[in-house]
């Protein structure tokens, strides 16, 4: 038996998949990003890279999915010669360190990645395997801000239908497409959903809804005064008044995507979109609760659901659909900071 191995590096965590050749999952770990002690978003990393610390940051991450491949193989009782392939979805920022490119015009107008085309090498010259080699495959991606992890993701997606495709992370990118066009975004969240409650992000969604419906805060986000000191506790999390604000960041920023984004298309189309909630909020992603803190629009009601981790997924998945769904496609990025409506509107969506 051969077995592939899927990693999802994202910005907070890097997540493993083990698949048997039937695609079966048989390990499965996961474990923070090493690179959080660099920063928490990409932009603070990209900073630090160019200060000159890409070589300690690369190196630190490959050290990284060594271990843990050596972990993986050990806890599962296979060998690293049973292993065929590894396959690798990231964001543009995480492929640049791994693959110690130049991260210079990634942090500046317009955005210009070294390399978005997918990666073939090999695990022994990646340093991720001493003794054995064997394929080691990157996923390609769109944009310096619309990466792998996302083209991964839409692996996992009916290539027929009209949708919104939303990945909840640090960085919320955004894919919507419908008849020939898709466009593309990405909002920037930060890493207030993950550090909320982490590995309990959705929890925390309803717990503000809570304190919404309790009255416990008002539409602004502001603690009532016996409060305001001290915080709140609501389904065993603790919010202080900066965690809620910084929450408060993160949704308007994920809102104000959507409403620029939907808005290259007519209204009317609006309602016939299926929409895929992806990232860490895993299933249980209560979008009535979304609706309510403002984070979602009203009309998500009945069409959208949350499809998990859907990167790590498409890291098991050939890629030939997909190419031949793309390719049909007219593909536009939007950069929100440069729309005229974006401050107006973040302002607004502040509010629950």
């Amino acid at each position: 038996m051969m077995y592939t191995l899927g990693i999802d590096i994202g910005t907070t965590n890097i997540e493993y998949a083990l698949a048997d050749d039937h695609g079966k999952i048989v390990y499965s770990i996961s474990r923070k990003n090493p690179l959080s002690s660099f920063g928490l978003d990409v932009m603070t990393r990209i900073s630090r890279a160019c200060e000159g610390k890409l070589d300690l940051m690369s190196t630190t991450l490959k050290d990284v999915l060594k271990q843990d491949i050596d972990i993986i193989t050990a806890k599962s009782v296979i060998t690293t010669a049973d292993i065929n392939n590894i396959s690798i979805a990231a964001n543009t920022t995480m492929v640049h360190i791994l693959m110690n490119y130049d991260c210079e015009n990634l942090g500046k107008y317009p955005f210009s990645p070294v390399h978005t085309e997918s990666i073939k090498s090999e695990s022994s010259l990646l340093g991720l395997t001493d003794g054995i080699s064997f394929p080691v495959n990157i996923t390609q991606g769109f944009s310096a801000f619309v990466g792998g992890d996302i083209y991964s993701g839409l692996k996992t997606l009916p290539s027929c239908d009209d949708y919104l495709f939303i990945d909840m992370g640090t960085n919320a990118e955004m894919v919507l497409t419908v008849g020939s066009e898709i466009y593309i975004t990405s909002a920037a969240a930060g890493p207030a959903f993950e550090t909320c409650a982490p590995g309990h992000a959705s929890d925390a969604i309803d717990a503000l809804s809570d304190m919404l419906l309790l009255n416990v805060m008002d539409e602004t986000g502001l603690l009532n005064d016996e409060y305001f000191d001290s915080g709140y506790d609501s389904r065993n999390i603790h919010f202080s008044q900066k965690k809620i604000r910084d929450f408060q960041m993160a949704k308007s920023a994920v809102r104000t995507g959507i409403d620029l984004l939907t808005a290259q298309i007519d209204n009317s189309l609006k309602n016939t979109l299926r929409i895929y909630i992806a990232g860490n909020f895993g299933y249980n992603l209560n979008i009535s609760s979304c609706i309510r803190l403002g984070m979602f629009p009203e009309w998500f009601k009945e069409n959208a659901i949350a499809v998990g981790n859907t990167s790590l997924k498409g890291t098991l998945l050939g890629n030939i659909e997909l190419e031949e769904f793309l390719s049909y496609k007219k593909i536009k990025e939007i950069y929100l900071a440069n729309l005229p409506d974006f401050n107006d509107m973040y302002i607004s969506n502040m509010n629950f």
